[in-house]
């Protein structure tokens, strides 16, 4: 699969007899944004759960890099170059925004952070710890952390979810500077006109399955996805 870094292809998960996904797809092309859209419900977490080796599927096929498995690991596929955040982010709380750039520095052998540091704007809040920020504050640092490592796959859960205007556009930066770097970036979530602004590719998910719909462009000429989905009158401009 030359032109994805990560794809998780025709996968089926059920929990006891509720059927959560049936044949859903997604995959991460280096360079590109990709988002699965879908309302709460769809099956989005638990297809990136899946994709990423945090959850095993009933059926379906995995890939990471050209290798195929049942089943990926996601202690394997972080120490592999992918970078996963959940909706609840990858902080710690009793430990300083600081203290979570300089374990990175250590872990990775890193540069000094003071680029990733000033994209994601936590300058006035590296000597507090986390559980003192706000949600928002907590989010930048996340992908602050993100960002510094500039991982070869960025799989992040609904990362607006809540998120001010103040705080999502440092994130859009970052995700764009990951892909523009050559990184292959997921994300997923419902806040459509933002999501569509940023993305390079979008996916539909729907009713526990996939549709590829293309560009954001396509999306806006997708009757279906327009009508069921996205609403009237929504657009870029």
């Amino acid at each position: 699969m030359p032109d994805y870094v990560l794809a998780a292809e025709g996968i089926g998960k059920s929990f006891g007899n509720t059927e959560v996904l049936k044949s859903a797809s997604i995959w991460a092309a280096p360079g590109r944004i990709t988002t699965l859209m879908g309302r709460n419900g769809s099956g989005k977490t638990t297809l990136l759960r899946i994709a990423v080796g945090d959850l095993r599927p009933d059926y379906g096929s995995l890939h990471f890099k050209g290798i195929a498995s049942d089943r990926h690991s996601l202690s394997a596929l972080s120490r592999s170059g992918l970078c996963y955040v959940p909706q609840r982010g990858i902080t710690a709380p009793h430990f300083t925004v600081w203290d979570h750039f300089t374990g990175m520095r250590r872990s990775y052998d890193l540069d000094d952070p003071e680029a990733s540091i000033e994209t994601a704007r936590l300058g006035d809040v590296l000597d507090q710890r986390v559980l003192e920020l706000s949600g928002g504050e907590r989010s930048r640092v996340s992908f602050g952390l993100v960002h510094y490592r500039s991982p070869a796959v960025l799989i992040a859960d609904e990362p607006l979810v809540g998120l001010a205007p103040k705080d999502r556009d440092p994130l859009f930066q970052i995700f764009r500077d990951l892909a523009s770097s050559g990184s292959a970036v997921v994300t997923s979530g419902h806040d459509a006109v933002d999501l569509l602004r940023l993305s390079d590719a979008v996916i539909w998910s729907v009713a526990g399955t996939t549709h590829h719909i293309g560009t954001p462009a396509d999306a806006l000429n997708h009757l279906q996805f327009k009508r069921e989905y996205l609403g009237p009158g929504v657009s870029l401009g």
